[in-house]
């Protein structure tokens, strides 16, 4: 079961009519169908929207649905910062899930989400200072033991994360400014930094480092700040 949210929506909300807030939820979830209908696997990831989150399960625990999933979840996040500039948190729990059909009731529309995992979803997500995708430590071992064998980040032994921003991706002028400037709309928030520090972590190329942080610098400089940097 996967849980992800946009970040920083909340406050984007504070700033926005309801019409824009409307149009907001609109275009995020215009992308998520798209990525829906290019799902090679349709029958065995079910979702749903709710505002500004979203929630995916699989229909069982095949590593085959798993890879399924986390390359659906990085392929919308992506989408959604590049089309719209929305940055998503979220992470991917294993165990009991359901949906649960209610009698109809009027004006209530029927049925429920219910299971463990969910609430372990819900509850990872936000526990993270990351930009990314946090694992539960079962999912975490799923991968590591049956086919990442250690591509994934986990610096301190009680953290598992797959991010979907790498070097290359924040390389893009576009996709490095608005990067940028939700950093500094946001004062900074450790989430922008510690995504930074993932993205340079293992990068073995010191002149595309170098590249990253001269382009940083060039855009800060010229993007009024209420915080110093």
């Amino acid at each position: 079961v996967a849980f992800l949210d946009i970040l920083g929506f909340k406050d984007r909300l504070k700033k926005s009519t309801h019409a824009d807030a409307q149009k907001y939820i609109q275009q995020f979830s215009s992308i998520i169908y798209k990525n829906f209908q290019n799902l090679g696997n349709k029958n065995s990831i079910k979702g749903y929207v709710f505002s500004d989150s979203l929630i995916l399960y699989s229909l069982d625990t095949k590593l085959v649905n798993l890879l399924a999933l986390i390359k659906l979840i990085q392929n919308i996040c992506k989408d959604e910062f590049i089309e719209k500039g929305f940055l998503i948190r979220g992470s991917i729990t294993r165990g009991n899930f359901d949906e649960i059909n209610t009698n109809n009731l009027e004006n209530l529309r029927k049925g429920l989400l219910v299971g463990a995992a969910f609430v372990e979803a819900y509850t990872l997500e936000s526990s993270e200072k990351v930009i990314g995708i946090t694992l539960s430590k079962t999912v975490y071992e799923d991968l590591y033991y049956n086919y990442l064998k250690g591509a994934i980040e986990n610096d301190n032994n009680t953290s598992y994360f797959i991010g979907y921003i790498d070097l290359d991706f924040l390389l893009s002028d576009d996709n490095l400014y608005e990067f940028i400037k939700l950093a500094v709309e946001s004062e900074w928030m450790p989430h922008y930094y510690n995504a930074i520090y993932l993205v340079i972590k293992n990068e073995s190329n010191d002149k595309k480092v170098e590249d990253l942080f001269i382009k940083i610098e060039n855009i800060i400089v010229n993007i009024p700040s209420k915080v110093g940097w």
